[in-house]
């Protein structure tokens, strides 16, 4: 068995850390017992004496088995550094249920180089180089290396953020077996698993070969079960609020005074509430003369059954806006959500070594993942995008009698069609990844290694319970044919067709009152699929050694060059190529590719050594030269230094520049349209509080803007109107990069031993960020320039009352980010009751993150913000001996806003608390060959903390949580057994 002080180790100047127990060493600890030297991330050189001039994480494979993790980026997400990145419980969203990726210091999983064994890993993300780190065999893993700061000089494209390295077992000899499983404390959520580990030697041990299979498979956990996420969280006008607003308007205050004083004031402007909307329901809801209407099975019509208070909220903001408080009939946004999907996995793994007798040693490593998740969301709804027409078949006699007291012609209605099913997708995806290696000596200390790879990443993605667009809206569109039957506008009027040209003979009418009938459902529902595809091909060469020796040690050099090709295929499914599927979206295949030529050189220089006020001061320089099919010619470089003034004392600093080349996806793209509710900048809602420069605009546009009935400046526009978004990639762009800054303090007292101080400040400067305009800033921006003709405008579509039907968007080098931060580590062990004793804290203090979301303006400040809290820390404790080991973990979250401006005098609540979250693990050594680790998480179960209408960060929109950093699953309990034979 692996002793427990091998977990965490590290090289002079490199702070090492674990997520649950961590063990730092630095080489002033001569003295310590049972120290693992490695060659740490960062470096390709041959000699690792001089310590790396960036901080270094490192996580043993004796802590991830503790942990009771079963995809790593669980123990990784844990992390300071690590901002919410996919994994299981924030991947029902965005199209890719059920990877892992993980962000290094919040840059964006993009920014965030994963190695293996220090090479590339092919993307799991088609037309993306980011990593699916689940897909890499838990059980395998020897250690985990995670390098803040740019790498690019020594690794490549990609490394902006920093680099993960892990470390995996390839020459091993015996058999090993670990079985797992899991439960929440509300018996859901199962997880279970099993990875088995074989390795024998042959000829005379000159080889290896080392199998590994493992299977894994955890359920979903779905909101509606948990009490803390089974709501609906809203922010509403605050009466007191809107009472004062009045009252001053009566006193003849202008709107600029009123909200000057509004905002200022010790009144909260909006109200957190749970409120539902009276669109979320199973039956059909119309709304007439100020009443919400519903049917009853049969089709007859009576009020809506509201909340507790029987009253509603938001009535002027038109059918998709009306809400009630809870008590009522509606469906709550939590009945169709998911705190984790389920995630089926099976992988196998094979590496062979072999050390020839001319000294050449030759591997080959290979992998299959096979991997099965799903997401679902809201079954098919309508929130009143499609009315009835008067004249509809199915229009009774009562309700035909109101709309004609009213005067409507048409009828917006909505529904949740949950008979349909929860829209989602069903994902199938394979991992092959292989990997020869040929590695030799020459010129007595210098060693070379030649690779090439090929790894190729593919997902059938199969979308469920949608339905034909033109069919659903041609079923909607019913009339009474001469003989007073129900049928379809289209079969009898082809101009009434959803689509010029198609045949709806065969056309079901749709009564939306009554349930929908089996007839129907098969008219309409529709399943496709979809394809994806990545591959990844490289050849590297690189030889490292000794130049000579100096009065201060050996000069070490590493020189290589290195050749990679990256392509990707999107495949839609005939439905999405034809737009007839869900909303009419239209998607077309993305085919692209690109090769990159690389040569690289790295060396370390000690200045000087023993003597004083400098027992070692080393200098680190290195170089790439890249240059990429697409984006052309980029040089990437490092400097940095290792000073030791005294044994007690370490300082390191660098300074680099990284890249990240543009991928396939934000340079082939074709262009696709999809709908969406686009924001009005010209709405009721918006205008109220705009300037007189955005005033004048809006009418110029067309926009009815009007003064309402206590002296405010609004309009006929609803806040939100369905809309197209037109979006495509740009072959011409450049690459990003990133000016990196790094320094660091190294405190080791000789006078307590196994005592280490770490810290580390850290700064990131990204500059051409690839990105499309956000709609948001498009829209706003369009309206607050002094003249209509500008490039914003120019992107928008509008219908003649100025309502915004679509927005086109380009990826372009846009933006810039300023990220800087602190990291305090602390560790210390001591002997105690025949064991050993270790804390571990590290802290980090996030001082900046700017971003631009428009190059025409200033960077805004973050920090602070949903998902970038600005203090994040973990505190580590555990007791160890021969027999078995305790720890426990707590990690704090502090707090956070949903928005810059959301202040105390804006809303209440308007931020997070700060949460602390404690696991605990014990193991025990049953026999030297087999080990039982228990463990649960978020002993306590604290219940995740919820912001209205958030989403950054990995959170959920509909919940107003983040599984990315908070625990939204609650209490959990894991066990495993380890045998060693």
């Amino acid at each position: 068995m692996l002793k427990h002080n091998k977990i965490c180790i590290s090289m002079l100047g490199v702070f090492a850390t674990c997520a649950a127990n961590y063990v730092h060493a630095t080489e002033s600890d001569k003295d310590m017992d049972n120290v693992e030297r490695i060659a740490v991330t960062g470096s390709r050189l041959l000699s690792i004496e001089a310590a790396s001039p960036s901080p270094v994480t490192v996580i043993g494979e004796d802590l991830i088995q503790a942990s009771g993790a079963t995809d790593i980026a669980e123990l990784l997400n844990k992390l300071p550094s690590m901002a919410p990145g996919l994994s299981s419980s924030t991947s029902n969203y965005n199209g890719n249920a059920g990877m892992s990726t993980q962000d290094l210091r919040g840059q964006g999983a993009k920014r965030t180089l994963t190695l293996v064994n220090g090479r590339r890993h092919v993307g799991s993300i088609p037309g993306e180089s980011t990593v699916d780190i689940s897909s890499i065999p838990t059980g395998l893993i020897k250690r985990i290396e995670i390098l803040t700061g740019g790498a690019s000089s020594v690794y490549g494209a990609d490394a902006v953020a920093g680099v993960i390295n892990i470390i995996t077992k390839t020459d091993y000899v015996g058999s090993k077996l670990n079985v797992s499983a899991g439960i929440s404390s509300r018996s859901d959520g199962e997880k279970h698993g099993f990875n088995f580990l074989h390795g024998l030697n042959f000829n005379d041990d000159k080889g290896n070969a080392t199998f590994y299979f493992s299977y894994d498979k955890e359920e979903e956990i779905n909101a509606k079960d948990r009490p803390y996420t089974n709501s609906n969280w809203s922010y509403l006008p605050n009466p007191e609020h809107l009472a004062l607003k009045e009252k001053l308007f009566a006193e003849g205050k202008t709107s600029q005074e009123v909200t000057d004083i509004t905002d200022n004031d010790n009144i909260p402007n909006n109200l957190s509430a749970r409120r539902y909307s009276i669109t979320a329901s199973p039956t059909t809801v119309v709304f007439i003369g100020g009443i919400a209407y519903t049917f009853n099975a049969d089709g007859s019509m009576r009020p809506v059954k509201l909340g507790n208070s029987g009253e509603l909220y938001r009535p002027e903001n038109g059918l998709t806006g009306i809400q009630t408080d809870e008590g009522g009939e509606q469906l709550g946004a939590y009945e169709f959500q998911r705190l984790r999907v389920p995630v089926e996995k099976a992988m196998f793994n094979n590496t062979i070594n072999y050390e020839f007798d001319s000294g050449y040693h030759f591997s080959l490593d290979s992998k299959y993942v096979k991997t099965e998740s799903e997401s679902r969301v809201f079954p098919n709804s309508l929130y009143g995008s499609v009315p009835l027409s008067r004249d509809n078949a199915f229009i009774r006699s009562d309700l035909g009698a109101k709309m004609d007291e009213y005067e409507m012609t048409y009828l917006p209605i909505a529904r949740h069609f949950t008979e349909m099913g929860q829209q989602g997708t069903d994902y199938e995806r394979d991992v092959l990844q292989i990997v020869a290696s040929l590695q030799g000596t020459f010129a007595n200390n210098w060693q070379w290694e030649f690779y090439a790879q090929y790894g190729k990443a593919s997902s059938d993605n199969t979308t469920v319970n949608s339905y034909y667009e033109d069919r659903w809206r041609a079923s909607l569109d019913s009339v009474r044919d001469e003989n007073g039957n129900a049928v379809c506008r289209a079969t009898i009027d082809a101009s009434a067709a959803p689509i010029a040209g198609r045949d709806y003979s065969n056309c079901i009418p749709h009564d939306v009152f009554t349930p929908m009938s089996d007839e129907l459902l098969n008219y309409v529902k529709l399943e496709h699929t979809s394809t994806e595809s990545q591959t990844q091909k490289v050849a590297h060469f690189h030889a490292s050694g000794d130049l000579f020796e100096t009065w201060a040690g050996p000069i070490a050099l590493s020189v290589g060059a290195e050749y990679r090709k990256e392509s990707s295929e999107t495949s839609p499914s005939q439905a999405l190529r034809d737009g007839i599927s869900a909303s009419y979206a239209v998607e077309q295949p993305v085919v692209g590719e690109y090769d990159v030529k690389d040569v690289f050189l790295e060396t370390n220089i000690p200045l000087l050594s023993d003597v004083f006020l400098a027992s070692k001061l080393n200098l680190n320089l290195s170089v790439r030269s890249a240059h990429y099919s697409e984006a052309g010619q980029n040089t990437s470089w490092n400097v940095g230094t290792v000073w030791q003034p005294i044994d007690d004392v370490t300082l390191r600093i660098s300074r680099s520049r990284s890249a990240r080349a543009p991928n396939i996806n934000e340079q082939f793209t074709t262009e696709g349209e999809g709908f969406e509710w686009l924001y009005q900048p010209c709405s009721q809602n918006r205008i109220k509080s705009a300037s007189a420069q955005v005033v004048e605009n809006c009418k110029k546009l067309g926009v009815n803007v009007f003064t309402n009935e206590i002296g405010e400046t609004t309009s006929d526009i609803r806040w939100y109107q369905p809309g197209t978004i037109v979006s495509s990639g740009n072959q011409d762009l450049d690459v990003e990069t990133a000016n990196t800054l790094t320094a660091g303090l190294v405190f080791t007292p000789t006078a307590i031993d196994n005592l280490e101080l770490t810290f580390d400040y850290w700064d990131i400067k990204l500059s051409g960020l690839i990105d499309n305009f956000n709609v948001a800033t498009v829209v706003d921006s369009c309206v607050e320039q002094s003249s209509l003709d500008n490039q914003f405008c120019a992107l928008l579509t509008r219908q003649p009352d100025g309502i915004i039907t679509h927005v086109n968007l380009k990826t372009l080098n846009l933006n810039q980010r300023r990220t800087s931060g602190l990291d305090i580590i602390a560790n210390y062990k001591f002997d105690m009751l025949g064991g050993t004793f270790a804390i571990n804290t590290i802290v980090q203090r996030l001082i900046r993150r700017d971003i631009q979301t428009d190059p025409t303006l200033e960077l805004e400040p973050t920090v602070g913000l949903f998902a970038h809290p600005e203090w994040k820390a973990t505190v580590n404790l555990s007791y160890e001996n021969e027999q078995f080991r305790v720890g426990t973990a707590t990690r704090y979250v502090g707090e956070q806003r949903y928005r810059e401006n959301y202040t105390a005098s804006y809303v209440n609540p308007h931020e997070t608390p700060s949460m602390f979250y404690t696991d605990l693990t014990a193991s025990y050594n049953i026999s030297e060959t087999m080990r039982l680790n228990v463990g649960a998480n978020n002993v306590f179960d604290k219940k995740t903390p919820q912001m209205p209408n958030a989403y950054s960060g990995g959170a959920n929109y509909y919940l107003g949580t983040d599984g990315g950093l908070f625990d939204t699953l609650g209490r959990t309990y894991f066990a495993s057994f380890n045998w060693e034979f």
